[in-house]
């Protein structure tokens, strides 16, 4: 094991280079979490260069490498969940500005998981967190608790209150939507 457990960290506050390799190792994840929540291209990555420039402002506070992502996605959702209490966040997208996804990912049914998008976006901001990073990234509860900062007994009540709003709106897709979990 590694004696030094922030040695990333630290090449990162002395050289711009390593800190590219963070930021090129995580994109993906801090792009995909920012655009999933708002799906709009230009507040995700608006959202993404704020998380990037909070975590250049506090790497020496971070306590190891280790932390480095479940810091990043914290901040992330943070971010989200405060530019939507700002602006009253209202999703709307131009057929001019159709976003090219960023991870390639194949819905079995296009129509259906755009229908799915739109419902969970109706939710209250905490929720649609939760519900995002349950079934889109696929965290644990507690690993969602740690990320959003709440206990795990309310990331439950958030994920059954939300699973309670969705599931009226999408009964009329119940023949058409077979969800299977991974293991976890």
């Amino acid at each position: 094991m590694d004696s030094d457990p922030r040695k990333l960290l630290d090449a990162a506050i002395a050289d711009s280079d390593a800190f590219g390799a963070i930021i090129t190792h995580t994109e993906g994840m801090v792009y995909s979490l920012a655009y999933n929540f708002f799906r709009n291209r230009a507040i995700a990555e608006d959202l993404a260069q704020d998380a990037y420039l909070a975590l250049f402002r506090n790497l020496h506070k971070l306590e190891s490498d280790m932390h480095l992502v479940n810091w990043l996605r914290m901040t992330v959702t943070r971010k989200c969940i405060d530019r939507t209490r700002r602006k009253k966040f209202r999703p709307h997208l131009d057929l001019d500005s159709i976003p090219e996804p960023r991870v390639v990912s194949t819905p079995p049914d296009p129509v259906l998981a755009e229908e799915l998008r739109q419902k969970v976006s109706e939710l209250p901001a905490k929720m649609q967190v939760v519900v995002v990073l349950r079934f889109q990234e696929d965290l644990k509860l507690r690993e969602i608790a740690d990320t959003m900062g709440i206990p795990v007994n309310t990331v439950k009540t958030l994920l059954r209150r939300a699973l309670i709003r969705l599931r009226p709106k999408v009964a009329h897709l119940k023949t058409e939507v077979c969800y299977a979990p991974t293991g976890r």
